[in-house]
């Protein structure tokens, strides 16, 4: 690991208060510098609580525009759209813009090409022609995919587009997501994750014995990054 990834561990039972605390910290020093605040938000079960606390928070929410990580090929009404779960517990509070990845009256291929056209049009722009996050808030599974980018497919191997469709055999699916192209090119990134499993695989990775997982790519890259740790 490198040394611009720090580790934060806490019991599970204090892990989603001490998450909304951080990220409300990490929030407001962002909007004491920059007036447009582009933020990328994962789904699954892990940040959904968290989110729900910090909606309470008092930021200047209209400097934030939300974005999606990634995407089940779902319309947004289904329980499984990320989005959708994101918007019932965070976003219909708050004052800001979120922009779904999916729009029911387009394709699939339509909706990514349509996402990378908007990240281009709304996040500044690096010399190297990606766009900039000023924070990606990221999670992994128990097979240490992160986004969607699952062990042995294709969108691992992407680096040039921002947004793809990644075919993921074993769950017999697609899904959207941002690419490493784009995730790490982020000013900062949390990792918010719990359990023990987890915690083997960041083990695993800070033993140098964990590189085949998709995760392990951003934590030993130069990114600034955190991760918060939930285990019991």
């Amino acid at each position: 690991m490198k040394d611009n990834f720090r580790l934060n561990i806490f019991k599970e039972k204090e892990f989603d208060a001490f998450s909304a605390k951080f990220l409300y910290s990490k929030f407001k020093s962002l909007y004491e510098n920059k007036k447009k605040i582009s933020i990328a938000l994962s789904g699954g079960s892990t940040p959904l609580p968290i989110l729900a606390l910090l909606k309470d928070y008092k930021l200047k929410w209209k400097y934030f525009n939300f974005f999606m990580v990634d995407e089940r090929c779902v319309k947004i009404s289904s329980s499984s759209s990320n989005y959708g779960n994101i918007k019932k517990v965070f976003l219909r509070y708050v004052k800001s813009n979120g922009h779904p990845m999916i729009n029911d009256n387009y394709s699939i291929e339509q909706c990514v090409s349509n996402y990378e056209k908007l990240l281009y049009s709304e996040i500044p722009i690096g010399e190297n022609n990606i766009p900039i996050f000023d924070l990606i808030l990221l999670g992994f599974g128990d097979d240490g995919h992160t986004a969607s980018l699952f062990p042995k497919t294709n969108g691992l191997n992407e680096n040039k587009k921002v947004v793809i469709k990644n075919i993921i055999p074993q769950l017999k699916t697609d899904r959207i997501t941002l690419t490493y192209p784009v995730i790490l090119n982020a000013s900062k990134i949390i990792i918010l994750v719990k359990g023990e499993v987890k915690n083997k695989i960041l083990n695993e990775i800070r033993m140098g014995i964990g590189d085949h997982y998709p995760i392990a790519r951003i934590i030993n890259s130069n990114v600034d990054a955190t991760c918060i740790l939930g285990i019991n």
